[in-house]
């Protein structure tokens, strides 16, 4: 389903015009332009990706009525008209890399074990060199370790650390920090304080993971299941439709039932 799609259905479901939703779900499907595989869907469609969603656009958006719509429940539709539940990185984590003996399980496995016990070799000198204050310091590794919260799976690491990764880093934490230690003094003191948000998670990531992977390459290095091309949502749709059709019919039903009650000739019956 394509964005606009999603955004039509918001429409018709909350009022307004397609419009108002279009950014929303244009996110949710943005990593569609890195990878052209129904797997791109590991990076944003789970409910940490809806969190980050949240982030970005607030935690509601007024429509052309001046409704307010809750982003997240715009987020989770999108979801489940997707792959038909709303999941998780986990989810995605153990279907992409389900075989512990695989090579790539086993560096990921270590990987993650040096990043959650503070341990990469020279991580801690390079953001030293980039003068960050101890809250862009710690941005920086809270947003690189946002899927490890919810996942024990080693591959849960791939979300956060790609090409595309860094796109949505600087969609969340903007352009550029402000060093925190000043030594420029001039007319250009004021831009050469500032460091680049793209420099910082490029190097980091390269640091930890050795390159930079782009998500068609994790497409390709990674396995499938039918849950990722949506056949779940297939499913869901359809028992969508059989239960509106269900409701529709049992409330033609009840109307009879209450034209028959309230019929002139049953009426003059009673009376």
């Amino acid at each position: 389903m394509k964005p606009l799609q999603h955004a039509q259905i918001s429409q018709k479901t909350y009022g307004g015009k397609w419009q108002d939703y279009i950014e929303v779900h244009n996110f949710l499907d943005s990593s569609k332009a890195t990878c052209a595989h129904f797997k791109h869907r590991f990076l944003l469609h789970h409910a940490e990706g809806i969190e980050l969603g949240v982030r970005i656009f607030g935690e509601t958006l007024k429509n052309c009525e001046n409704q307010e719509i809750q982003v997240r429940q715009l987020l989770t539709d999108h979801l489940i008209e997707d792959v038909g539940r709303v999941i998780s990185v986990e989810d995605w984590a153990r279907d992409l890399l389900p075989d512990e003996s695989d090579s790539f399980y086993k560096f990921l496995a270590k990987k993650r074990g040096q990043i959650e016990a503070d341990r990469v070799p020279g991580e801690n000198e390079l953001l030293d060199s980039f003068n960050l204050s101890k809250k862009d310091r710690a941005a920086v590794k809270n947003l690189l370790s946002f899927p490890l919260e919810n996942s024990v799976h080693p591959a849960a690491l791939l979300i956060s650390h790609n090409s595309f990764a860094i796109y949505v880093a600087e969609r969340i934490l903007g352009c550029a920090f402000v060093k925190a230690i000043e030594k420029t003094v001039g007319e250009n003191a004021k831009n050469k304080h500032l460091v680049a948000v793209r420099e910082i998670f490029e190097r980091v990531i390269f640091l930890r993971m050795k390159m930079i992977r782009s998500p068609a390459e994790i497409a390709a290095r990674t396995a499938s299941r039918e849950w990722m091309r949506g056949a779940d949502a297939s499913k869901a749709q359809a028992e969508k439709k059989r239960l509106a059709m269900k409701v529709k019919f049992s409330g033609r039903e009840l109307q009879k039932q209450i034209s028959k009650i309230f019929s002139p000739a049953n009426t003059n019956k009673k009376l």
